[in-house]
Order: C-alpha cells, then sequence, then structure tokens
C-alpha cells in the first residue's frame, strides 16, 4: 500500500497562546460564549460516565493535532479524567473528516420567518459561524441533531426545520 503524506504546516504556539486558548474554552465551558468562539460537543459514551469532547473552532487551524487536545484537556481541568477522547478541529476538517455528519437545516418559505431570527436561533442552538455572515448548523450524533430540532421547532415553528444526515462513505 503506498504511503500518502500532506506536508506539515503546523506552527508552534507559546506558552502564553496555549494559555489563551485554554481560557476561552473556560470561558465557553461557563457558559460565556463568544462569536467566532468554539462550538463544544460533550458525547455520552454508552453504559458509562464518560465522555468524548469534540471542539470545533477556527482557532484551531494552525495548531497540531496533540496539542488541540492537551488544550481542551487543560480546559476541562479536573473534569479531564472523564474525557475519553479529545479532538479539535476546525469545521473544513470536521466535513472533511466526517465527524458531524447530521445537520439542522431551516426550510422556512421566503418573508414567513425574518432571516436574522432563523439565524439568531441557529446560533443559540450551537451554529458555527462562517465566512460571509453565514451559520451551519450541524452535530456528530443524531440524538443531538434531534434534540436541537425539538427546540428549534418550539422556538420558531414557522422555521420548517428538517435534519439531513450528510453520505457515508461507501466502504
Amino acid at each position: 500500500m503506498p504511503v500518502i503524506r500532506l506536508p506539515v504546516t503546523a506552527k508552534v504556539i507559546n506558552g502564553e497562546q496555549r494559555q489563551a486558548l485554554i481560557n476561552q474554552l473556560v470561558k465557553e465551558l461557563q457558559g460565556e460564549s463568544t462569536a467566532r468562539g468554539p462550538v463544544i460537543f460533550e458525547i455520552p459514551l454508552e453504559q458509562t460516565d464518560r465522555i468524548d469532547v469534540l471542539v470545533v473552532w477556527e482557532a484551531w487551524k494552525d495548531i497540531p493535532s496533540e496539542i488541540r487536545s492537551e488544550i481542551i484537556l487543560g480546559a476541562y481541568q479536573e473534569k479531564k479524567d472523564k474525557i475519553s477522547q479529545a479532538l479539535g478541529v476546525t469545521h473544513r476538517e470536521a466535513i472533511d473528516q466526517h465527524v458531524l455528519p447530521y445537520a439542522v437545516q431551516p426550510q422556512a418559505r421566503y418573508g414567513e420567518v425574518d432571516p436574522k431570527e432563523l439565524q439568531d436561533a441557529m446560533l443559540k442552538a450551537g451554529a458555527i459561524s462562517l465566512d460571509g455572515d453565514k451559520v451551519e448548523l450541524r452535530f456528530p450524533t443524531l440524538a443531538m441533531a434531534e434534540d436541537a430540532h425539538r427546540k428549534l421547532c418550539d422556538r420558531l415553528p414557522k422555521g420548517y426545520w428538517s435534519i439531513v444526515q450528510s453520505a457515508s462513505p461507501i466502504y
């Protein structure tokens, strides 16, 4: 089998930059959300009290994967022993690696619901801010997508929300 590699493009971060990322994650975990901040998914593992943590954040762009995991664990402090796997990815990496296969999308008819209201509701539900003032609401599990779908239907019933699963690779 061939080995296919891309050149390494990651930069080294210093202790101050690392601590700033940890502090931002801690704020998010405490409920202090910020624009363009990380979206944190805590995925419970069956029949155990442990979780996987997935952090989607554009700030990861130039940071090596193992450092991303260390930063996530650092932010969880005394709770880090409950984490089985800590994964930090950018939005593009999340799509490419198929770790956010479920999307919740509005299907509102033009003029029925204010687009800004739809976007705000999606951001409050955990949508990822993209370039051009666009947002995308994706989840790693169907249960998380269904929970967000229910909440969005209650909040904006004329939004006509739907859950879409991206195609899985064919093996």
